[in-house]
């Protein structure tokens, strides 16, 4: 059973390039720069007494007028991402949430998202899973069975999740020790294991 005290929730959200905060920052970031760039090059043309013209049309006008379409249709992109980011603002994250760690039980986020409350729970684990002959997925398994009577596929053993933050870009996956130590937390008498590589 869960402990009697309350605690916050441990929650994981999706970090990374995921997210619409993250690349509108990096998106402003670059447009900056493109900005700088071109700043920079009037200003050092005009001090030398130069043509700007040629410098500006030899960066903007390289690989076909790629980098000048770009920084067309960069701000126009920038505008839909900050209307995007106040509407999230305004609206539940819960898309976001990847795993939950309350005292009410672990809720896993995602294409189905599911909530699991401590009484149904026999242990949570990390494995891989073969997914392809070369490939391993890292996942995050709720087991609703015991340890000892274990059905052969893991995928029978409770509800599961790609291991959070594994899939985002510029982002670290959940260190397991975190986990453990939200899940003794809240529920002592909840086996949390690493399992490593598991064929399904």
């Amino acid at each position: 059973m869960p402990t009697a005290r309350s605690t916050e929730p441990f929650v994981v959200k999706r970090h990374g390039l995921g997210t619409t905060k993250t690349a509108l920052a990096l998106g402003t970031a670059v447009f900056g720069l493109m900005v700088l760039l071109t700043l920079t090059i009037v200003v050092v043309q005009a001090l030398r007494g130069a043509s700007i013209r040629g410098p500006l049309e030899a960066v903007w006008l390289a690989w076909g007028g790629t980098p000048l379409i770009f920084a067309v249709g960069l701000p126009v992109l920038l505008l839909v991402g900050a209307i995007t980011a106040l509407e999230e603002r305004r609206e539940d994250d819960a898309d976001d949430v990847l795993l939950t760690v309350s005292d009410a039980g672990i809720y896993l986020g995602g294409e189905q998202p599911r909530t699991i409350p401590w009484q149904e729970i026999r242990g949570v684990c990390r494995l891989e899973q073969h997914e392809t002959e070369e490939t391993w997925e890292p996942r995050l398994v709720v087991m609703l069975v015991d340890g000892d009577s274990l059905p052969r596929s893991t995928r029978a053993w409770g509800p599961s999740c790609p291991w959070p933050g594994t899939h985002d870009l510029l982002s670290r996956p959940l260190p397991y020790a975190d986990l453990a130590a939200a899940v003794a937390a809240r529920a002592p008498h909840v086996p949390v294991t690493n399992l490593g590589r598991v064929e399904t």
